[in-house]
């Protein structure tokens, strides 16, 4: 099975506007003009949530009217964020055409549109001129990509001279083997993790200079401890939502693995130089 199959074999969601519609409802928001915050539990699909999209956007310093790149923008939250926060201007693309469909839709809701747009396509060929970014962001991607070289390749060729590449991913841990499914591989051919330092080394072999580079699992943990929904409830909007079915057990299994050292999450700034 190819990347992009595989990919979209695992996060394929059917009825996924619906749902978070219904969950705006539930909660009491107004699902025709939600606000970005209505929508954080459902569409900062990643680890930490909303807290982990500040922590990076602070890290970036992004300033008005720069253009940045979401690579794997997933339903958007994070560049409406952006888009509302910061004043950027944000182009997503993910492999999944059903996430770019409901980014889409959730930026209008929010009148973002003009700010934010949604593209579907492949990270491993971005369909962007060279040097056409400020920033490159993505959030927990590549762990789903074996040709990483050709995955930061692309970042680092998208990027204008002086830009910054934003990230937060999982990494491989203590070299202990995962339980499957996890939130982003229902088995293990779908995983791809390598060790913080060989991500370190690989951007600097492709010409990005490191800025930031730090660990945030014991982070990721606290928050997972703190926003952890108690046994047999779950809220109208969260994670579960896109996950699907399976999706206690997902996050069980990578909940423990981060508990065990298994995996590790990192967040950095790599900048190229101008």
């Amino acid at each position: 099975m190819t990347y992009e199959h595989s990919v979209q074999a695992h996060y394929r969601a059917v009825g996924l506007l619906d749902r978070i519609v219904a969950g705006l409802r539930e909660a009491g928001k107004d699902p025709s003009a939600p606000t970005v915050d209505d929508l954080a539990p459902a569409d900062e699909f990643h680890s930490a949530g909303r807290h982990a999209t500040k922590d990076l956007a602070a890290l970036a310093a992004l300033k008005p009217g720069s253009r940045v790149l979401d690579v794997g923008s997933g339903l958007g939250g994070p560049a409406r964020f952006l888009a509302a926060t910061y004043g950027c201007d944000v182009t997503g693309i993910d492999l999944m055409p059903e996430f770019c469909i409901v980014a889409t839709e959730l930026s209008r809701l929010t009148r973002l549109a003009e700010r934010t747009r949604f593209r579907q396509g492949n990270a491993l060929a971005l369909p962007f001129d060279e040097g056409m970014f400020d920033c490159v962001w993505t959030i927990q991607v590549q762990m789903n990509i074996a040709e990483k070289r050709q995955f930061y390749g692309e970042i680092a060729r998208v990027l204008r001279a002086g830009g910054q590449f934003v990230f937060q991913d999982i990494c491989a841990g203590n070299g202990q083997p995962l339980e499957f499914p996890v939130p982003w591989a229902s088995e293990a051919d779908q995983s791809h993790l390598i060790p913080p330092e060989d991500l370190r080394m690989l951007l600097g072999t492709l010409g990005l200079k490191e800025h930031t580079f730090r660990d945030v699992s014991a982070t990721v943990l606290a928050w997972e401890d703190a926003n952890r929904p108690p046994a047999g409830t779950l809220p109208p909007l969260g994670m579960h939502l896109v996950l699907g079915e399976r999706h206690a057990e997902k996050r069980g299994n990578s909940s423990r693995a981060l508990r065990d050292g298994r995996i590790v999450y990192v967040q950095g700034v790599f900048l190229k130089p101008a």
